[in-house]
């Protein structure tokens, strides 16, 4: 069963702490009585989940309130995923739709090893573009079918028309452009929006790490 260290735990605890911090500066008006309520039971029900020691598929439906009030929180503070600009509510747009994803994520293994712990797609890169102010770094669109993410990678011999599995990471600055994505296969002989084609779990497995131990440093 999921232990309260579990990366699908930790990721939704760092999720909402950055959902916290757009809740306290909200950057536009909104309902901020509203989002104070929501955030305070999200952190509430999700110590109880995190705690409970339910196997996962009875966590998987506990998780299932936490997830809807997550996309009501998502509505109230207005947040746009992809057409954020902001890194601290990209951030909090990532960790709330994550929070939604958590029942379909617990439902698919008892354990998770941190490189299992985010979704992977196969995605189809529909333009490669020079970083700005980055040599070695190259702007990608990546189409998942279902949507179209912002990639910046430092793999040179990125092509449009290839196929690569991309994990959907939370958004990171790299210089001065928020990427959603890390690239972690080779090219790929798939369609695009594929879940969880052979990729490398190491590679992400060491992100995902390092956002553990920021969500173990998370007081609550």
């Amino acid at each position: 069963m999921p232990s309260h260290e579990d990366p699908r735990y930790l990721l939704a605890w760092w999720g909402l702490e950055k959902a916290e911090r757009v809740v306290r500066n909200p950057g536009m008006p909104i309902d901020k009585g509203k989002a104070q309520k929501l955030i305070q039971e999200l952190w509430s029900e999700l110590k109880k989940l995190r705690w409970s020691g339910l196997p996962s598929d009875m966590a998987s439906e506990m998780a299932q309130p936490l997830a809807e009030k997550a996309k009501e929180l998502k509505e109230v503070l207005k947040l746009k995923g992809v057409e954020e600009r902001d890194l601290v509510r990209a951030q909090a747009s990532w960790g709330l739709s994550y929070i939604q994803s958590l029942p379909s994520l617990l439902k698919l293994k008892e354990e998770a090893d941190p490189g299992e712990a985010v979704y992977v797609f196969s995605g189809k890169i529909t333009k490669v573009e020079k970083h700005p102010d980055a040599d070695k770094l190259k702007l990608t669109r990546v189409s998942l079918r279902i949507a179209a993410i912002p990639v910046v990678t430092n793999i040179q011999e990125i092509k449009e028309g290839e196929v690569r599995a991309v994990a959907l990471l939370p958004p990171a600055d790299l210089r001065g452009v928020i990427s959603w994505g890390m690239f972690c296969s080779e090219p790929l002989e798939l369609e695009e929006g594929k879940p969880f084609p052979p990729y490398d779990k190491g590679s992400v497995g060491a992100q995902v790490e390092q956002l553990m131990r920021e969500a173990l440093r998370i007081r609550r």
